[in-house]
């Protein structure tokens, strides 16, 4: 009886050494398998950065709308310059400014808000055209490069067909006072849009001219 016991007591005493001795291995493999990421990083070490996101592309501007102004200036809707600037958002008021009295007078005596006397042409398109790009695309010397300089403006060569050949209302475009026109009238005298504008001297017909 007594050496049953000793035995009895021997197996159950075996059994639960084996039981810890598996919950050491299952211990020590767990330890074993942590990764790099999870170990905290070694003193004066830098921790890797996550990989910078790319900025989103900007949306491209809305096309301007100009065809409040294209009701009497046709001729632009198809010309070049007016195309490709109301594409990326800057359309005619942009430039001319809102011309609210211009657009609204049917006789055509009101000038628009803004307008450019040729001096002041090629610093008003470098507002949005800087100095650094035109001198970079390589083909305006004549503009920047002094040995090539001439009296040449932006208009001559990209708004060509932006200037009227034949125009019946002359203003002088730095003070914006009417200098001349074809004395046609499609409004009442005191019509509010002709209201105060001063009567325009009508060009003389030169002699032996009939």
């Amino acid at each position: 009886m007594l050496a049953a016991a000793v035995l009895q007591s021997s197996g159950w005493a075996l059994a639960l050494g084996g039981v810890l001795a598996s919950l050491l291995v299952l211990a020590w493999l767990s330890s074993d398998s942590v990764t790099a990421a999870d170990q905290p990083a070694p003193s004066g070490a830098v921790a890797p950065q996550a990989p910078a996101t790319a900025k989103p592309e900007p949306e491209p501007p809305e096309p301007a709308d100009n065809s409040y102004c294209y009701v009497c200036h046709a001729n632009y809707e198809r010309e070049e310059m007016s195309k490709e600037h109301a594409a990326v958002g800057v359309g005619c008021e942009t430039c001319h400014g809102e011309s609210e009295k211009h657009s609204g007078d049917e006789d055509g005596l009101t000038p628009p808000d803004i307008m450019f006397p040729r001096e002041k042409i090629m610093s008003a398109c470098m507002e949005c055209h800087s100095r650094d790009d035109l001198v970079s695309s390589g083909n305006h010397d004549e503009l920047f490069v002094a040995a090539k300089k001439t009296d040449k403006i932006c208009t001559e060569c990209h708004a060509e067909k932006h200037r009227l050949k034949v125009r019946t209302r002359i203003w002088d475009k730095a003070t914006r006072k009417l200098l001349s026109d074809d004395g046609v009238r499609m409004m009442y005298k005191d019509s509010p849009a002709t209201t105060g504008v001063g009567a325009s001297a009508k060009p003389e017909a030169k002699e032996g001219k009939q």
